[in-house]
């Protein structure tokens, strides 16, 4: 009976320890539920010490100090997590947050990794891992940013601070209420007023702040108006959804001719089922905030919301340039051009990074983080800027500080988003001396061309647009210009490009010309010209003439004595195309005019041009009553040839002609002889034959007096005996 009673005893002692610890952990679930985490996890734990292998217990402790935002408690307990098989893929991102948060970087993205192997790819994981690859790029500003905690933060949350007038409000924790937030056992939050040079913050109007949480405002109008966040309570009543949540919402109020606030009037897109909050808002009345209402691309995302003729119109979702699959919230709008928040699900430092992007190019415009000192591997977010945007305020919860969240003073040398911009140095090619005051022009395809002097570093900066092709152009007198092409193509981590130039001074050597039309003397625009070295085969310019015919090339590798021998091709349409070459010797510096030396004027040709009167071309001779092509007579017909072959657009009609000694008959039959045979013979010169035709015409065609029957002088007659080269087409 004895040892029947101990062992009733012992089961009744284990059933009495599993119902009490079935009761501790029902206990912190339903806490954990109504979102009271720290109180929740005040159960778990008295649950674990009795039951230290339960792994769920470790998966809620996680849990719940991954909501209480310690991630130094969550690194911990999740690492006992994930050496669990069955473990899910979201608690190893959680783990891979919670180590980047505490500034282990590589460890992060090795479970980074895994979760992306096993959940497939979301491009906030993408993102931290190109973020922890780039660290360096995240530290390019932190000589120019000064940071220092503000003298009235306290130990407990101090956040979001706005401009107001020549204050600050920001929103506290300090003030003791009645009823502590269950979340994390923490006051309740409400705003707060402070001078800008002052340490002595004053509690906002009572109108404003109420017995729950107040949140980020905005204040417009010269400070008479104000949106602000506020718990779900109105009218004295406090909201809930469904699900029994208390939700934030938007509210708005005016001041009063007494200079009171008004009473706070909810904005009309709030919903108890979902949040709104964290207000910033343009000169025009767009109203910018977070929401994590449906539809959306993660937790929380930013929206906008016009004021159009006295009403909100329907928020709009400011799209996946901007929102990730993680959270975005506490966005600034500054001087209506860039707009700030905090997100952490994009490439960074840890936890909530400041990012701000151009509001003209919300929709396409990268995304740039602002980098550190005001970036740490803790939560950094509600960043504020006065008028000069080199001075401002942000939110932080690093180490160090006085309290949970504290507020920190910036200052820095440059605008923090920083534009994208192609820079770069314009020095000597011989010595690397910079070159002052060179211009500089940067191009492209869509807007006007911009121009710049160097400084006496030799230094240029232009601010771009990403995502387009640019050519960098930079002259010196001197010198020779140099040029190069840029594209403003790259990670999202990256916003300036480097362009160097290196310019060759001018020995004063150079080649002239003035291409102008032979018969009119007029000077000939937008000629297509082709110089090549005949030293090395290869083309060295490639332009076309200005509008006064004219063009130079600078000969700038060339020594004084030196010979140089060119190729120089001229066409343009309606004219008749010319190679020609230049030999010379550089006896003294400065240009070789070579309309001095050469004939490169153009002919104009149409149709019923005779080429054979534009170039110097000797009379075509055949042997007595022979059509058998000559090789002086090959020489003048290879000239036609080379005609032909520059330009490869004309037809020619050669045309054969006798005088009129003989019979008719007899002339005519031996002219179209004769005529056939230079035709053939310059369409074995590789001319198409339906670009020639050879045809006699006897003595049908005399262009003097010289006629059957009239006397005339040997001279006379050879005038008739002619070769005409007519152009049929062009």
């Amino acid at each position: 009976m004895k040892k029947i009673a101990v062992y009733f005893a012992l089961v009744c002692v284990s059933l009495t320890h599993t119902q009490a610890q079935q009761r501790l952990i029902a206990t912190g679930d339903r806490h954990y539920e109504d979102l009271a985490f720290i109180r929740a996890l005040d159960y778990y734990q008295k649950a674990y010490e009795k039951d230290t292998a339960n792994d769920q217990l470790v998966l809620k402790i996680a849990e719940s100090y991954r909501q209480l935002n310690d991630p130094v408690q969550a690194e911990a307990w999740y690492g006992r997590v994930i050496q669990h098989r069955s473990v899910s893929p979201i608690h190893k991102l959680y783990y891979a947050e919670a180590l980047g948060s505490n500034g282990k970087y590589q460890q992060a993205r090795e479970w980074y990794e895994q979760y992306k192997q096993e959940a497939g790819k979301e491009r906030r994981v993408t993102n931290r891992i190109q973020g922890i690859e780039h660290q360096q790029a995240f530290y390019q500003q932190q000589a120019t940013i000064t940071v220092e905690e503000v003298s009235f933060n306290t130990a407990l949350a101090d956040f979001s601070p706005t401009f107001y007038k020549d204050q600050l409000v920001f929103v506290s924790a300090r003030n003791s209420k009645a009823n502590a937030f269950v979340w994390d056992n923490s006051h309740y939050l409400d705003l707060y007023q402070v001078g800008i040079h002052a340490n002595q913050p004053a509690p906002f109007e009572s109108s404003i702040n109420s017995k729950y949480h107040e949140g980020p405002a905005v204040f417009f109008d010269n400070g008479s108006k104000v949106i602000f966040t506020r718990s779900d309570y109105h009218k004295r009543k406090l909201g809930r959804s469904e699900e029994g949540v208390n939700t934030l919402k938007l509210f708005y109020a005016e001041k009063q001719a007494d200079g009171s606030w008004g009473k706070s009037q909810p904005l009309p897109f709030n919903s108890s089922e979902y949040s709104t909050g964290h207000p910033t808002l343009s000169s025009d009345m767009t109203l910018y905030f977070v929401s994590d209402m449906p539809g959306g691309f993660g937790g929380t995302d930013l929206y906008k919301c016009a004021f159009v003729n006295g009403a909100w119109q329907q928020p709009v979702n400011l799209g996946e340039n901007i929102n990730t699959e993680g959270d975005e919230m506490f966005p600034y709008l500054h001087q209506d051009r860039e707009l700030y928040f905090a997100s952490n699900g994009r490439p960074g430092l840890g936890g909530l990074d400041i990012y701000g992007v151009e509001v003209s190019r919300l929709a396409g415009g990268k995304v740039l983080n602002v980098g550190f000192p005001v970036n740490s591997s803790a939560d950094d977010f509600s960043l504020v800027l006065d008028s000069t945007s080199l001075d401002g305020y942000f939110s932080t919860n690093r180490s160090g500080g006085t309290g949970s969240d504290d507020i920190y003073h910036l200052t820095t040398l440059k605008p923090l988003l920083s534009p994208y911009q192609v820079k770069g140095k314009i020095t000597d090619q011989k010595d690397g001396s910079p070159l002052a005051g060179a211009q500089v022009t940067l191009s492209s395809e869509t807007g006007k061309p911009l121009t710049t002097t160097t400084a006496k570093d030799g230094s240029y900066i232009f601010a771009v647009h990403p995502d387009m092709q640019y050519q960098i152009q930079a002259q010196q007198p001197e010198y020779l210009e140099n040029r190069a092409a840029v594209l403003t193509t790259s990670t999202q981590l990256e916003t300036e490009w480097e362009v160097n130039l290196s310019l060759l001074k001018k020995h004063g050597f150079s080649l002239f010309g003035i291409i102008a039309e032979r018969q009119s003397g007029q000077a000939i625009q937008a000629v297509q010209l082709t110089l090549i070295d005949n030293m090395t085969g290869k083309t060295v310019l490639e332009t076309t003439t200005d509008p006064q015919g004219a063009f130079e090339y600078v000969l700038e590798d060339k020594k004084l004595k030196d010979r140089i021998s060119y190729q120089l091709k001229l066409s343009k349409a309606g004219y008749l195309s010319k190679t020609t070459t230049i030999n010379s010797q550089l006896t003294q510096p400065g240009r070789i005019n070579l309309n001095d030396i050469l004939q490169v004027s153009l002919d104009k040709i149409e149709v019923g041009t005779d080429i054979g009167s534009l170039i110097d071309i000797q009379p075509i001779y055949f042997d007595l009553g022979k059509s058998t092509i000559r090789p002086d007579a090959a020489k003048e017909l290879n000239k036609i040839v080379k005609i032909m072959q520059e330009n490869p657009n004309i037809a020619i009609e050669l045309g054969s002609h006798t005088d009129a000694r003989g019979s008719a008959a007899s002339n005519l039959q031996l002219s179209d002889q004769r005529a056939t045979a230079s035709a053939a013979y310059i369409i074995s010169q590789g001319i198409h034959r339906d670009r020639i035709i050879g045809k006699g015409y006897g003595e049908s065609v005399i262009i003097n007096s010289c006629a059957d029957g009239i006397k005339c002088t040997e001279e006379e007659h050879q005038k008739n005996r002619r070769t005409e080269f007519t152009v049929t087409q062009f």
